[in-house]
C-alpha cells in the first residue's frame, strides 16, 4: 500500500478511536452532572457548586481530545500490514522496510496520556470537592464572610425581623412601599427567621403615640425593633438607574444600627424588579443560615404575590390601610387588584379575611375565599395553609380539614401564632375550650400586639366561668391598646355576661364618642345599644336605634341587614307583645319592598324568615322558606351557624306544627357548635308544650347559669326576661317559694324600666313576690 492510502487508513481509525472517546467522555459527564445536580438539591450545596463541576468538565474536554489525538497517533507500529483472506503473508515493500528498521519498538512517553489524564480528573474534582467542603463547613460555623449569621451567633432561629419600607429614589411615589412589601411575602417564607406582622409594628406605633400613616423608615423601624427585642430589622432601597432600577437590601442591628449582610440586585425595567426582589431576599435568606434546599424549594415570588407591579401596589397599599383601621378603603383597594390580577390569591385572601372579621358582605368574603383556594398554587405555603384552612371553616363548613390545615402549618412553623388563633377558633366550636385558651395564651406570648388574639382568649375564659382571668387579660388588652375599639367591645360583653347592662351601656356610649368618624362603628353602637334596650324591656328605644341602622343600612345597599332589622322589629310585636298580624304585616311589607331576589343569595335571610313565619303560625309560608334554607346549605350557598337562629326553624316549624316530640329533637341535635345557650330558649319552650317542666327547669336553669361571652346577642336580648318570668312560675307551682321570689325578683328588676304596655307583666310579677313572701 502506498503511503498516502497509509495515512488515509491511519487517520480512519483516528477518527472511530476519538468518536468512541467523545462519546465515552459526553456520556460520562452527562451521568456525573445528573448527579451532581441531585447533590445540589438534596444536599443543599451552592448552586456554583454545579456550575464549577460543569466548568471543569468543559476544561477537561480539550485534554480529552488532545491525549486521544496525540495517543491515537503514537500507538506502536505493526510490523506487516495485514494479508487479505486466504493469502499467504504480505511481504513489506522496501519502503515500509525500511521505516520499519529505524523506528523503534516502543513509543517514548508523552506527559498527554491516559493515566495523567485521569489523575487530573480525580485531582482537579476532588480539590472542587474540597473547597465546597470547606465553604461548606465555614457557612455551618459561622466563619468568615461566608459564615451563615444564626451558626455565628448573631442571629438566633426563627429570630423575628422587621421589615422597614424601602427608600424610594424613583418617580413612582408608591414603588418603595410595594416592594417593601413585596419583600415581605417572599422571605415569610423563611423556616428560620419570622417576619414580624405590619399588624403588630401599628400597634406598637400606637403604643408610642405616633401616627400609623408615617413611614415606616430605617430609624423609626429600629426604635421598634429595640422595644420590643427585635434583633435586627431588614431595610433596602430602589433607585432608577437609566432606563432600569437597581435594588438593595440589608441586615441592619437594631442596637446600633450596624449593617450586617448588603446585597444588590438590579432590574432592566419594572417588569422584572419581582424578580429581582426574590433574589435579594433568597441571598438573605442564604447568608442568615437557611438551607439551600429549603430557599430552593420556595415558590417564585411572581408565584406567591402577583405578575403585574401595578396590583402589588394596590395590594401594599391595601395591607397598609386596613392595619391603620380604615377597612373600607383597604376593601376597596384590594378589589382593585384583584381586578388588575384575576389570580392574585394573596389579596382574595386578604379580602376575603377582611369582610369576615367586620361581617360585612359575607357573600362577597365567600366569594374571595374560594377564589384564593381555587388559586391556593400561587401562595406561600404558609399562606397556603391558612387560606385552606379559612375556606374549609369558613365556606365549606369542614373543621376536620381546616384543623388539619392549621396543624400542618403549625408543623413547620411551630411559632405561628395565627394558626394557632385559627386552630382555637375550631376547639372553642367543638366546646373544647380549656385548649382554646391554651392556643390563644400562646398566640398572645408569641405576638402580644395581636389584639384579636386578647378578645378571642377572654371569650375562652369566660366560657370556662372564669371571670377574674377575664378581667385580667381585658385590664392586658387595655393597657396595650388604649383607643382601639376592640377594648370597648370587649368590655360591653365581659360586662353583659355578668348581667351588668349599666356598665355595658357605659362603654358602648365611650365607643360611640371616640368613633364618630367611622358609619361602621356607629351601626354597631347603635345596635349594641338596641340590644341593651330590648334585654331591659324597653322596645321603643330599641326600635328608634334599629330605625337607626335600617336607614344606614339602606344608604348603603346593604339590603340583608336592612330585612334583618325588620324582621326583628317585627319580633317585637310577635314575642313581647303577641300582635301577630302586625308583625307579619311589617315582614310582608319588607318583602314586597324588596323581594329576596333583590338580594345576594348567600345573604338572603332564609332560615330567619322560616322561623319567624313559624312563630307567626304561618306553617306553610315557613315552609317554603325552610325548604329555601336547607337548599342553600346544601348548594354551599350559606353556612350552618346556631348563633344566627336559622338554625332553630326546622324545630320551630316542628312545634308550630304540634309534633313537638319532633321539635325536640330537631332542637337538641343544634344545641352544637360554640355557643352553649343558643338553642335554649326554644328548646325549652318545646318541654314546656310538651308538658314536661322538670326539663323546662333544667334547661331555663342551664341558660341563666351558663357564662358565656355574647350571651346577650346570642339570646338574652329576647329571651332572659321571659326565662326568668317563667321560672319563677314553675317553682312557686313546684311549691319552692325561695326559688319562686328569686326569680321574680330578677325579672322585675330586669324589667323596672319597661315599656309601659310591658308593665302589667312586672305588676304581675310583683304580685306573686308578695304572696311568696306572706308564704315564707
Amino acid at each position: 500500500m502506498g503511503e498516502s492510502g497509509s495515512h488515509s487508513v491511519k487517520n480512519i481509525f483516528l477518527r472511530a478511536r476519538l468518536t468512541r472517546v467523545l462519546a465515552v467522555y459526553l456520556g460520562g459527564s452527562y451521568a456525573l452532572l445528573e448527579i451532581m445536580d441531585i447533590f445540589t438539591d438534596q444536599l443543599g450545596l451552592p448552586d456554583w457548586f454545579f456550575r464549577g463541576a460543569l466548568i471543569l468538565l468543559l476544561i477537561g474536554l480539550p485534554i480529552v481530545i488532545a491525549t486521544a489525538v496525540v495517543q491515537g497517533r503514537r500507538r506502536p507500529s505493526v510490523a506487516g500490514k495485514p494479508s487479505a483472506p486466504g493469502a499467504g503473508p504480505e511481504v513489506p515493500d522496501d519502503a515500509d522496510s525500511a521505516e520499519a528498521a529505524t523506528r523503534p519498538a516502543t513509543a517514548p512517553h508523552h506527559w498527554l496520556n491516559w493515566r495523567n489524564a485521569v489523575l487530573g480528573f480525580v485531582g482537579a474534582f476532588a480539590a472542587w470537592g474540597l473547597i465546597v467542603s470547606v465553604y461548606m463547613g465555614t457557612r455551618a460555623l459561622g466563619i468568615g464572610p461566608v459564615g451563615s449569621l444564626v451558626a455565628a451567633g448573631v442571629l438566633d432561629e426563627r429570630e423575628r425581623l422587621i421589615v422597614a419600607d424601602f427608600e424610594n429614589n424613583t418617580d413612582d411615589p408608591l414603588l418603595g412601599q410595594a416592594a417593601a412589601e413585596a419583600f415581605r411575602i417572599d422571605l415569610s417564607q423563611s423556616t428560620i427567621v419570622t417576619v414580624v406582622d405590619p399588624a403588630f409594628v401599628g400597634q406598637v406605633l400606637r403604643r408610642m403615640g405616633i401616627d400609623q400613616e408615617r413611614e415606616l423608615d430605617l430609624d423609626l423601624a429600629r426604635e421598634v425593633a429595640i422595644r420590643e427585642g427585635i434583633k435586627a430589622v431588614v431595610a433596602g432601597d430602589i433607585t432608577r438607574v437609566g432606563g432600569g432600577f437597581q435594588l438593595a437590601a440589608q441586615l441592619v442591628s437594631a442596637q446600633d444600627g450596624s449593617v450586617l449582610v448588603p446585597f444588590r440586585e438590579t432590574a432592566s425595567d419594572s417588569t422584572e424588579i419581582i424578580d429581582a426582589i426574590d433574589r435579594l431576599s433568597s441571598s438573605l435568606r442564604e447568608r442568615i443560615g437557611e438551607s439551600l434546599k429549603t430557599i430552593r424549594a420556595s415558590e417564585p415570588l411572581d408565584r406567591v404575590s402577583t405578575t403585574s407591579l401595578e396590583a402589588l401596589r394596590k395590594y401594599s397599599q391595601a395591607v397598609r390601610v386596613i392595619e391603620q383601621g380604615d377597612n373600607e378603603r383597604g376593601i376597596a383597594l384590594l378589589e382593585e387588584a384583584v381586578a388588575l390580577d384575576t389570580a392574585f390569591a394573596m389579596a382574595y385572601r386578604k379580602l376575603g379575611v377582611t369582610l369576615r372579621n367586620i361581617g360585612q358582605d359575607p357573600g362577597r368574603g365567600r366569594e374571595a375565599l374560594t377564589q384564593a383556594f381555587e388559586h391556593r398554587d400561587r401562595l406561600t405555603e404558609r399562606e397556603r395553609y391558612l387560606t385552606e384552612g379559612s375556606y374549609y371553616w369558613g365556606v365549606a363548613g369542614d373543621n376536620d380539614a381546616a384543623r388539619t390545615a392549621y396543624e400542618s402549618l403549625l408543623d413547620i412553623y411551630p411559632d405561628d401564632p395565627w394558626a394557632m388563633n385559627n386552630l382555637a377558633i375550631i376547639y372553642n366550636e367543638a366546646r373544647d375550650f380549656r385548649r382554646a385558651e391554651q392556643l390563644y395564651t400562646r398566640a398572645i406570648e408569641l405576638d402580644s400586639a395581636g389584639a384579636l388574639y386578647y378578645g378571642n382568649a377572654i371569650g375562652a375564659q369566660v366560657a370556662q366561668g372564669r371571670y377574674a382571668d377575664a378581667e385580667y387579660t381585658l385590664d392586658r388588652m387595655a393597657e396595650l391598646f388604649p383607643g382601639h375599639p376592640s377594648v370597648s367591645m370587649q368590655a360591653t360583653g365581659l360586662a353583659a355576661s355578668k348581667f351588668d347592662y349599666e356598665t355595658a351601656e357605659q362603654h358602648v356610649l365611650e365607643l360611640r364618642e371616640a368613633q364618630l368618624a367611622s358609619p361602621l362603628m356607629q351601626r354597631y353602637v347603635s345596635f349594641s345599644l338596641a340590644q341593651l334596650a330590648e334585654v331591659r324591656g324597653q322596645l321603643r328605644e330599641a326600635e328608634r336605634l334599629i330605625l337607626e341602622v335600617m336607614t344606614a343600612s339602606e344608604a348603603e345597599d346593604d339590603l340583608a341587614t336592612y330585612m334583618g332589622s325588620t324582621v326583628r322589629l317585627a319580633f317585637y310585636d310577635l314575642w313581647f307583645r303577641g300582635q301577630a298580624e302586625a308583625a307579619v304585616r311589617r315582614v310582608d311589607g319588607v318583602l314586597a319592598r324588596y323581594p329576596l331576589e333583590s338580594i345576594e343569595p348567600a345573604e338572603r335571610p332564609y332560615g330567619l324568615l322560616a322561623t319567624f313565619y313559624a312563630l307567626a303560625g304561618l306553617t306553610d309560608r315557613a315552609s317554603v322558606y325552610l325548604a329555601e334554607y336547607e337548599a342553600a346549605i346544601e348548594d354551599g350557598v350559606v353556612t350552618a351557624n346556631p348563633e344566627d337562629g336559622a338554625d332553630a326553624s326546622k324545630g320551630v316549624l316542628a312545634l308550630a306544627e304540634g309534633r313537638v316530640d319532633d321539635a325536640i329533637r330537631e332542637l337538641r341535635a343544634i344545641d352544637i357548635g360554640p355557643c352553649t345557650i343558643c338553642a335554649l330558649p326554644i328548646l325549652g319552650q318545646a318541654y314546656d308544650q310538651a308538658g314536661e317542666t322538670d326539663s323546662v327547669v333544667a334547661i331555663y336553669e342551664r341558660y341563666v347559669t351558663t357564662p358565656w361571652m355574647n350571651r346577650l346577642a346570642a339570646g338574652d336580648w329576647f329571651a332572659l326576661a321571659t326565662i326568668y318570668e317563667r321560672l319563677g312560675g314553675l317553682y312557686e307551682l313546684r311549691g319552692d317559694s325561695e326559688k319562686a321570689a328569686l326569680y321574680y325578683g330578677r325579672f322585675v328588676e330586669l324589667w323596672e324600666d319597661a315599656d309601659p304596655d310591658l308593665q302589667p307583666r312586672v305588676e304581675a310579677a310583683r304580685r306573686a313576690m308578695e304572696r311568696l313572701s306572706e308564704a315564707i
